[in-house]
């Protein structure tokens, strides 16, 4: 197949099944990870340039390093604990599915770039900007999952392999909260959104993790 933007949506049950069959692998491992790093850049840099071109430069870079490192943390783990419990899923499979729906995830935050910039041209504060982003990369992540979920079955049905109610299959929806909890402690400490303070911040100063800080900021934006 054909790997372009619409396809990443479309033809997943085609990618799977040449997944399986290891055709071009490497070239539809470069394709979406070129469609992840593009669309997750683009939407990056809304984020920063409520302060400045700087700012948003340096989100640019954040946003696709964020999906890149969580996905660098968590597919060993995916990988080996699923080989523990029976998967017959390979590696280089497993990546592939993977990044499709990094690049699924990608594309959505891309596609919400316009929204981004017109809640910055209207003024709109930094409680509200960050929720707002919290709320999109929740809705884009999420579809991003059940994309991962739906073409790791596609996968297992292809290769015959282990089933839908198999130890491994159980294996995949822990993982999916691990994933989550993972990227979002991610991009606290990346912080692809520094800009409350009037200079330019490389990453958030602060301890804790995402959650807690989050709970701040609607306290804050609720006390007003």
């Amino acid at each position: 197949m054909r790997m372009t933007i619409e396809s990443v949506f479309k033809e997943s049950q085609t990618l799977c099944a040449e997944t399986v069959q290891q055709v071009e692998t490497p070239r539809k491992v470069a394709d979406l990870a070129l469609y992840a790093v593009a669309g997750s850049a683009l939407y990056g840099a809304t984020m920063g340039l409520n302060h400045s071109l700087l700012q948003a430069a340096v989100s640019a870079v954040k946003v696709p390093a964020l999906f890149l490192v969580t996905l660098a943390i968590c597919l060993p783990t995916l990988h080996f604990i699923g080989l523990l419990f029976g998967s017959t899923i390979r590696f280089s499979q497993s990546l592939v599915v993977l990044l499709a729906g990094i690049a699924l995830t990608s594309i959505l935050l891309a596609a919400f770039a316009p929204i981004s910039l017109l809640f910055l041209a209207s003024g709109s504060e930094y409680p509200f900007l960050l929720l707002m982003h919290v709320a999109i990369f929740a809705f884009c992540g999420a579809a991003g999952l059940y994309s991962i979920h739906r073409n790791f079955l596609f996968i297992r049905q292809e290769a015959g392999g282990d089933t839908a109610s198999s130890p491994s299959a159980h294996v995949l929806k822990v993982w999916m909260l691990l994933y989550m909890f993972v990227g979002t402690q991610t991009a606290y400490i990346l912080s692809p959104f520094v800009n409350r303070a009037p200079s330019f911040a490389l990453f958030h100063e602060g301890q804790g993790n995402f959650y807690s800080y989050l709970w701040s900021v609607v306290k804050e934006l609720l006390a007003r």
